[in-house]
């Protein structure tokens, strides 16, 4: 078992609460894996949150040669999109893995509710967006304060749904990306491909940077 048993009873009773619809994830490997294993324990972690969810959490893998992976336009791997179908744009790039795993679970179950957990205040500013944006948050595995922001962004994905996409990208697994932006701490905040802040920053504060476009 990937979710040891404590875990699993906080979720089940967590998704029994909380989840009001199913969510469905696109998963999107390689056969020449990044993190040796990696494939075996998205599988089994995704079947896993399936089962504790009693069904409301699915998934399906493609290759990222696939004719899915076009339609996406995902072009690395591993990939996970949550719930694309229904016009979000949350994509993790990389194993959710470690300190992650609570915000990219607390992110799903947003998704369910198809309402973010922003406040009223930052629901208001976002109302005034009217162009995309995309949001990429570097993160490691082991950073405390990094699912903060990550769910910081998501939620603003589900908030302007359709609008903004927010990436979560773990600079250990694309050293190529993170060395593009220039990453040395996390979490490292992008906005329409310039960095934006690094560091947990305020809701409002960060709501602002994104409709301001950085």
């Amino acid at each position: 078992m990937v979710i040891d048993e404590n875990s699993t009873k906080i979720l089940r009773q967590k998704f029994e609460k909380e989840m009001r619809r199913e969510v469905n994830l696109k998963v999107f490997l390689d056969e020449k894996e990044r993190i040796e294993g990696s494939r075996k324990f998205i599988e089994e972690f995704l079947k896993e949150l399936g089962e504790i969810s009693a069904g409301k959490i699915n998934f399906e893998i493609y290759s990222i040669r696939s004719e899915e992976a076009k339609k996406y336009s995902v072009d690395n791997a591993p990939t996970i999109l949550i719930d694309p179908d229904s016009s979000y744009k949350i994509v993790y790039l990389g194993l959710p893995l470690g300190e992650e795993a609570w915000a990219f679970i607390d992110t799903i179950v947003q998704v369910s509710k198809d309402e973010s957990s922003l406040s009223n205040k930052s629901k208001e500013k976002l109302k005034q967006l009217n162009e995309e944006r995309e949001i990429v948050t570097f993160v490691t595995p082991t950073c405390p304060y990094c699912p903060y922001q990550v769910l910081l962004a998501n939620n603003i994905a589900i908030e302007a749904k359709g609008l903004v996409k927010s990436f979560c990208v773990d600079a250990l697994e694309f050293p190529e990306l993170a060395d593009k932006f220039e990453v040395s701490s996390v979490p490292h905040n992008v906005i329409n491909g310039n960095t934006s802040s690094i560091g947990i920053q305020p809701e409002e504060k960060f709501v602002d940077d994104v409709i301001k476009g950085g």
